[in-house]
């Protein structure tokens, strides 16, 4: 799996905050349905946003496991926890998601939100994922693919050269489309399935996209695209500001299934 320093921890807790990614959370929840009393794993947890919110609907009678390889990110997390007083529900833990260290059957539900689109081996990992949870558990799986990225630009073969770069720090920039089949192939039974749009039509600096256009500008440099094309491109989206000449739109797919209980 990926990790993250310092730089991600700081501008993850910007991001995490942003209107379009609180809504995100709150229909990953509705999709898991915690119940008082449960057990869960919050596979690559970041900086606890979602842990906070599993470890409240479990109750004080539940357990909430939260993974992570960054120990930047696991800090950020058990800042959050601190902050909101549930680190006694909580349990922060290194690792990787195709070798997870428990015991067969450990868990009622596992989350994994833009995850597995860094991890190399999906189905290993899927397979991990089903071992871990008891029969009738629930995984909530949560990627993008990057296919479904628009951006209203005014080169639209320059923002094509500058997307293709930025997709080189994901293993699976792709991936929603084969999950259904690689959940299946894992032993899953499918339940649900939906987008998840994130759209902005105003620019702001701290919006999901607004942070993610000098990101995107760098790690287009890193991956070939020369620095004066990725600052025209990043220029021309930064300077959108008057009204109706903003627009910004990705999907991210969730999909719900369950270990038969037989």
């Amino acid at each position: 799996m990926a990790t993250f320093g310092a730089p991600e921890v700081a501008r993850l807790l910007k991001v995490y905050a942003s209107p379009a990614i609180v809504e995100q959370r709150a229909r990953t929840l509705a999709a898991i349905d915690v119940r008082p009393g449960e057990r869960g794993l919050d596979l690559g947890c970041g900086p606890g946003f979602l842990t906070v919110e599993l470890a409240r609907a479990v109750g004080a009678g539940g357990r909430v496991t939260a993974l992570d390889a960054s120990p930047e990110m696991r800090a950020a997390a058990r800042t959050r926890l601190a902050e909101a007083g549930l680190v006694s529900r909580v349990e922060l833990v290194g690792g990787d998601a195709v070798q997870l260290e428990f015991p067969a059957g450990t868990f009622d539900f596992a989350a994994a939100v833009q995850v597995y689109l860094y991890v190399p081996e999906v189905a290993r990992a899927l397979g991990e994922a089903w071992r871990v949870l008891r029969p009738g558990g629930r995984l909530v799986v949560v990627d993008t693919d990057w296919d479904s990225c628009l951006w209203w630009t005014s080169d639209r073969a320059r923002h094509r050269r500058v997307m293709e770069a930025r997709l080189a720090q994901f293993v699976n920039p792709h991936l929603p489309p084969a999950l259904p089949a690689l959940l299946r192939g894992a032993c899953f039974r499918l339940d649900h399935a939906e987008v998840i749009p994130l759209l902005e039509l105003d620019y702001a600096r701290d919006s999901f996209s607004g942070d993610l256009i000098p990101v995107m500008a760098d790690l287009a440099v890193s991956h070939g695209v020369p620095r004066p094309e990725a600052e025209a491109w990043k220029a021309d989206l930064l300077g959108r500001t008057a009204p109706g000449q903003y627009f910004f739109s990705v999907n991210r797919y969730l999909f719900l299934a369950t270990k038969p209980a037989t």
